[in-house]
Order: structure tokens, then sequence, then C-alpha cells
């Protein structure tokens, strides 16, 4: 089993005001009064300038860390990329507050999602985790997710 997807999460109180913003964004409810983002790499290019510098933040390009940075303002969001195949893999999470990075970069086999989820306030009981509460394993790659957009 494969799961590679790219995104970013919010509170879906802010929805609006991001697509207000960027329009070309499709945003997909999740549990917990949270909202998933989907970023594919064509859609990053749309949202970013011409040219993407080639420094990057555990994937993160330069022109996408602005722009999420910038979006913090409305609201706390966590930007997550999984890629894991067989079992095997990463994932890597950041969390921007007010135009600031407040926590990570963080890359590991598993726990940077979970611990970016918990900063913006995901609850869960003794069962599951963080990412299976608002249910992030539900489809498996970003394109499966962005076909279950607004």
């Amino acid at each position: 089993m494969s799961h590679f997807v790219t995104g970013f999460i919010i509170k879906t109180d802010f929805v609006h005001q991001v697509r207000s913003k960027y329009s070309s964004l499709h945003a997909v409810s999740l549990e917990q009064e949270f909202s998933l983002f989907p970023l594919t790499d064509k859609l990053i290019e749309t949202l970013s300038s011409n040219s993407i510098d080639t420094r990057e933040l555990n994937n993160l390009p330069n022109d996408l860390t602005d722009l999420l940075a910038k979006l913090s303002f409305v609201c706390p969001l966590l930007y997550f990329e999984t890629e894991y195949f067989g079992g095997e893999g990463n994932q890597s999470a950041v969390v921007f507050e007010n135009g600031k990075i407040i926590f990570g970069p963080t890359q590991a086999a598993i726990g940077p999602i979970n611990e970016g989820l918990r900063l913006l306030g995901v609850i869960t009981d003794s069962t599951s985790d963080e990412f299976d509460t608002i249910r992030l394993g539900e489809h498996r790659s970003t394109e499966d997710w962005l076909e279950h957009g607004e």
C-alpha cells in the first residue's frame, strides 16, 4: 500500500477566507471541523511565482513557505507530506501561525503530523491517533483527496 499526500490543514471556520484569497484551492472537510487543502505539484506552481527557488525546507519550496506563512495570518495551519510505499517511508510537518513557523520542519517515519495536528487542536481518544481521528488516511493520494473537494 502507498500513501502520497501533500496539503495543508486549517479549521473549517477559515476556509472561506483562504478561498477568497486563492480561488484555485479546493477544501475537503475532515472530522472535528478541520479542512484539508490538497496540493499537487501543478497547483503549487500556479500559486507560487514562475521561478521556484531550489532551496527547500523538507520538500517545501521557499515560494510555498512564503504563501503558507501569509495564510497563517488568517489562521494557524499545518503543512504536511506523506510518502509511504509498502509500509516504508516518511512524513513531514510544519505548523505556521501569524506568519511564523511554530513547529518543525520535522520529518520522521511516524509522529510529525500528529504533533502538528495536536497544536491545531485535534483531540483524540485512547483508540486512535490524531491522523486517524480526522480521517487523513481515508484517501491515499493527493489526487484522490482533490476528487472529494468542494
